[in-house]
């Protein structure tokens, strides 16, 4: 009985030994199991539930570093700020946590608040590249392009040249001096012969400068390397069109639609191929969604006028001639053109005295004696068919009348003279014939 006893108090005692290890066998092992939990959470993108396991945790450095780069996956960069902001003024020299907050900063446009970020870190690591090239960066999508030029004109073009030059290209392009851009463009493409922003911004520069024969030179060179690059494949089609190769840009321009291209440039350009080489149906519906992505354009509104008009879609064309009207900036020419594209149509449509309101309004903007004598002659018949409005045919074929006499001054010819002779004494005695014609309506 006394050997039992003695046992049990050593098993007793063992047991007492050994429990402070088992206990912390067993709490490394809950500690793993956690880890692996969290781990598996954010392996699997499952960043909500990894916020609200680690937020029942209690709450050390790692978690919350690691439940800011949830919030900043889940784009909820505001949440992840709360987070890394006081972490980084506990810990001031780690970098990775000034890092992370420098890049939601930066999804949020709060670029000076990244730039600030980037300017600690390159206090510690004054020599890290990365953070000089971040900086500029950050300046140029600030509008900052000559500082964001300053910096990467001082960085070692080793650390990347293709996108150093790139960048260099872009800051002088934001400032206007298309020459040095073209230039380093040029050269970011040498060095990288697959770089399409390069290229095709290149080309887009020489566009705007109407330097075709470049512009043609350099899309046909990319082309060759990249068929299938839709930005190069429009801009080339436009090189074609603006060098009045109609044919080559409209086969051109139909590929890039069914590469699935339907930008403004691709249907304005393609509808004015269209229009020019008289494909009229054809160029209608690219026009009209030219309208559609542009509803400013002046030149589109206008020949989608003169379309309607010519396919006798007259309510279209009315409404296209009175918004060319709308929103031209005032030009004579363009103004005379829609206001009497805007009568035909009416006319066309039946709606007589809308359609001399417009003529009449297209006086004001005619600069020729002939184009007075087709208006007033085009009222005159109007009102003398039309609406058997006689009194107003009368004071219309009055000032037809006076142009033609105006007309006959500068003939020089003697048998147009005599033609034109003629028909002032026909249309005298017509004249004669109509104000017959008002005084019986009158006595009535």
């Amino acid at each position: 009985m006394k050997i039992i006893n003695i046992k049990s108090i050593l098993i007793c005692v063992l047991f007492l030994l050994c429990s402070p290890f088992i206990w912390a066998q067993d709490y490394e092992s809950q500690e793993i199991i956690e880890i692996d939990t969290l781990q598996m959470y954010i392996r699997n993108a499952q960043y909500k539930q990894a916020i609200e396991f680690i937020s029942e945790k209690e709450q050390t450095k790692e978690l919350l570093y690691q439940k800011a780069l949830c919030y900043r996956y889940l784009n909820n960069n505001s949440n992840a700020i709360e987070i890394l902001k006081p972490l980084t003024e506990e810990y001031p020299d780690d970098i990775s946590l000034m890092l992370q907050l420098a890049l939601c900063y930066e999804a949020l446009a709060k670029y000076s608040k990244s730039i600030e970020c980037y300017d600690n870190m390159l206090e510690i690591d004054s020599a890290n590249t990365y953070f000089e090239v971040r900086k500029a960066d950050l300046l140029f999508r600030a509008e900052k392009y000559n500082l964001a030029l300053d910096i990467y004109n001082r960085i070692d073009l080793s650390y990347n040249p293709n996108y150093l030059t790139r960048n260099i290209a872009m800051c002088y392009e934001k400032l206007n001096q298309h020459d040095l851009a073209k230039n380093y463009f040029s050269r970011a493409w040498e060095l990288n012969e697959n770089d399409a922003y390069s290229a095709n911004s290149l080309v887009k520069i020489e566009i705007k400068e109407e330097d075709f024969l470049a512009a043609y030179i350099d899309s046909e060179r990319f082309i060759k390397i990249d068929s299938t690059d839709a930005t190069m494949n429009a801009l080339n089609a436009f090189v074609y069109y603006n060098m009045d190769q109609f044919d080559i840009a409209i086969n051109r321009f139909e590929k890039c639609v069914e590469e699935g291209d339907n930008s403004l440039l691709v249907n304005r350009s393609l509808g004015f191929s269209y229009y020019l080489t008289g494909e009229d149906s054809l160029a209608l519906p690219f026009l009209r969604q030219a309208l559609l992505q542009d509803t400013t354009s002046a030149n589109v509104v206008y020949v989608l006028g003169k379309l309607n008009l010519k396919l006798g879609y007259y309510p279209e064309a009315i409404d296209c001639f009175l918004k060319v009207i709308d929103i031209i900036t005032p030009s004579k020419t363009l103004l005379y053109d829609s206001h009497k594209g805007l009568g035909f149509a009416h006319e066309k449509e039946g709606d007589f005295i809308k359609a001399i309101g417009a003529y009449n309004t297209t006086l004001s903007f005619t600069q020729k004696n002939n184009e007075r004598m087709e208006l007033l002659y085009s009222m005159a018949t109007i009102s003398d068919k039309k609406l058997k409005d006689y009194m107003n045919a009368v004071y219309f074929y009055k000032q037809y009348y006076s142009c033609l006499l105006n007309f006959q001054n500068s003939l020089k010819d003697e048998k147009e003279i005599k033609e034109n002779e003629s028909k002032l004494i026909a249309l005298e005695e017509y004249i004669r014939q109509l104000e017959a014609e008002v005084k019986k309506n009158n006595s009535r």
